[in-house]
């Protein structure tokens, strides 16, 4: 099916665009396989050139937008609508675009039975246009709506509502000459008002708001039209949720430094899930630590300087907040031999090997340092010299 797409507003700012990770769009209904209404007038949302002055509200509820889940920062940029058209009318309308999330999943009915309109508040779009019908004669048409991008929370309904008005009542075709694309099977999902004479913002304002029955022009029970809603959003995997915390594995070596033993330690700092993790050292100076700048952490962390140490850190995954913070404190200090190493027991010899198990007459770089003693234990540890 040929489609002609007519943009009718700006490109959002380029900045919000940009700022914005993903971009992805949620369809409502297939337009390859969709139908054009045929029905009556006061049924067409989001709006029919049939009379001056329309309005829709139309509820797109938590199943329809399901493909938002697990997405953070999700800021809603753009619509469109399909109509196809069989009429030579050059239309004029002035347009008002209102977004809102709401908890509601159905349009409220009073107590005689009478559905209600949504209250709205402030639009988020308004904009003129005019459609030559002559340039698209016969064919499917793509009304898009750009506008600044409105924050949207996943798990809500989204409400818009949409306002055409002409600039006098003449300015209308035929009723038949534009039918729009309608999601088969999504009912009572959007209400419609209709008038030659009186705008539905003017209404939303008198005193017959927010009833819509027949006789105020009202459609209650209207399909939910073909809809692409435009986005952009975060990665994330459920909203507002934090990140696991990582953990911490240190080991104990002895570090040489040609004169002294030092009891030292490598920390490794472990994610738990895929994120970057931050990290600062502090150090014991008159009961109290002394922490340095935050970092990212690119690898191992080795610790062969005296003193007392406290590592803090946490972790941030994509579209998460921060984790808890976890802290692992050590103290690395000398030693006056390799006895001191084994207090309480009688060293009988020590041996030294390389990475590759070869022994050696000495320590030299990072070496296994083998000790046995006289009740015959044996104990290996990491020796760097």
């Amino acid at each position: 099916m040929k489609k002609f797409y007519m943009i009718l507003a700006a490109i959002a700012a380029l900045t919000m665009a940009a700022q914005a990770q993903n971009y992805a769009e949620i369809n409502v209904g297939n337009i390859e396989t969709a139908s054009t209404y045929d029905g009556s007038y006061f049924s067409m949302a989001p709006t029919t050139f049939y009379v001056a002055h329309t309005g829709a509200q139309m509820l797109y509820t938590p199943d329809l937008l399901a493909d938002m889940n697990g997405k953070q920062n999700v800021r809603i940029k753009s619509l469109d609508f399909w109509f196809h058209c069989e009429t030579f009318e050059e239309i004029f309308r002035d347009v008002k675009i209102y977004l809102q999330e709401v908890d509601a999943t159905e349009f409220a009915v009073n107590d005689e039975g009478v559905k209600q309109f949504f209250t709205f508040d402030q639009p988020v779009k308004e904009m003129e246009f005019n459609i030559d019908m002559l340039d698209y004669y016969g064919e499917d048409v793509c009304l898009n709506f750009d506008f600044e991008p409105f924050a949207f929370t996943p798990g809500k309904s989204l409400l818009i509502t949409m306002v055409f008005d002409a600039q006098d009542d003449d300015n209308c075709t035929m009723g038949s000459d534009y039918a729009p694309f309608y999601s088969s099977g999504i009912r009572s999902k959007a209400m419609t008002y209709t008038d030659n004479w009186t705008s539905f913002v003017d209404y939303a304002m008198g005193n017959d708001f927010p009833d819509a029955t027949a006789m105020l022009g009202c459609g209650t029970n209207v399909d939910l039209p073909v809809t692409r809603i435009g986005y952009n959003y975060d990665e994330g995997t459920e909203p507002g949720s934090k990140t696991d915390a990582p953990s911490s594995a240190k080991e104990n070596y002895v570090f040489n430094d040609g004169n002294l033993y030092y009891n030292a330690y490598t920390v490794d700092l472990i994610e738990t899930e895929p994120s970057t993790i931050y990290y600062r050292v502090g150090i014991l100076v008159d009961g109290e630590y002394v922490y340095g700048e935050w970092m990212e952490y690119t690898g191992q962390l080795n610790f062969d300087e005296e003193g007392t140490y406290m590592i803090e850190a946490y972790a941030i995954a994509p579209g998460k907040t921060e984790s808890d913070h976890i802290w692992d404190g050590f103290t690395v200090s000398k030693m006056v031999d390799v006895e001191e190493l084994f207090a309480g027991k009688t060293v009988a010899s020590v041996r030294y090997f390389n990475l590759a198990g070869q022994e050696m007459q000495q320590a030299n770089g990072l070496t296994i340092m083998v000790t046995t003693f006289t009740d015959g234990t044996t104990s290996a540890v990491k020796v760097v010299k």
